[in-house]
């Protein structure tokens, strides 16, 4: 794959961010995740993006230390798992059941470096059901998975397909995509039918400022699997 050059208006930026700016308009994500696996966590490092402290926080709030579910008992898959990063931090709160879907096979490899995830499958998710089983985890995890170019507002059926009756799913994105993404205009109806439909119920919205490089906010959700 040739080497990309970086638009002028997109100096400042690391290159991780400025590389994920073309998915969509000029690569697919499969290729832009080739490009900047081995830069991803140096660039999105703790205190540019905060997508994995809040689903972190979000899993410790659902499941507290002393609830009913043990954290070292908490079956949990990452969606969009990318490089790892929230498996990471939710490991070091104390989940050891930790599995992954990412259609990258580069981002893969960065993970599973870590030694935290017991299976790591190679997929995308929304346009058809994945190999994973009907109720199979306590938690379903996506940080900055509704991102364009990456999941569609569908993948939310199969999040809630594969989450455990009384289980949770906790998705944290950029606030501002719900408006600049034109798919993404009709993600929290979605999520609306979803509940109409009796899927879920709304646990938590919450929009949080520095989000992304201190100056983009962020939202995440909380959904209760009925």
């Amino acid at each position: 794959m040739p080497v990309l050059e970086c638009p002028p208006e997109f100096k400042h930026e690391p290159n991780a961010l400025w590389q994920m700016r073309l998915i969509g308009p000029q690569m697919s994500a499969d290729e832009g995740y080739r490009l900047i696996a081995n830069c991803y966590d140096e660039d999105f490092a703790a205190g540019n993006y905060d997508a994995p402290r809040l689903v972190c926080e979000a899993v410790n709030r659902m499941y507290p230390k002393d609830g009913s579910v043990p954290r070292d008992e908490l079956k949990v898959m990452d969606i969009a798992a990318g490089t790892g990063l929230v498996g990471q931090q939710l490991y070091d709160e104390g989940v050891r059941h930790l599995d992954a879907i990412d259609p990258s096979q580069e981002m893969m490899g960065v993970a599973m470096k870590r030694g935290i995830y017991g299976k790591y499958i190679e997929d995308t998710i929304g346009e058809h059901e994945t190999q994973v089983k009907a109720d199979t985890y306590d938690a379903v995890v996506v940080a900055g998975g509704f991102v364009q170019g990456h999941l569609p507002p569908e993948a939310l059926d199969e999040m809630i397909r594969i989450c455990k009756p009384g289980g949770y799913i906790i998705n944290s994105m950029r606030f501002e995509y719900l408006v600049t993404v034109p798919e993404y205009h009709r993600l929290e109806r979605h999520m609306d039918d979803l509940e109409e439909a009796g899927k879920w119920r709304r646990v938590d919205r919450r929009v949080t400022d520095r989000y992304f490089f201190d100056t983009k906010q962020g939202i995440t959700y909380i959904y209760q699997k009925l």
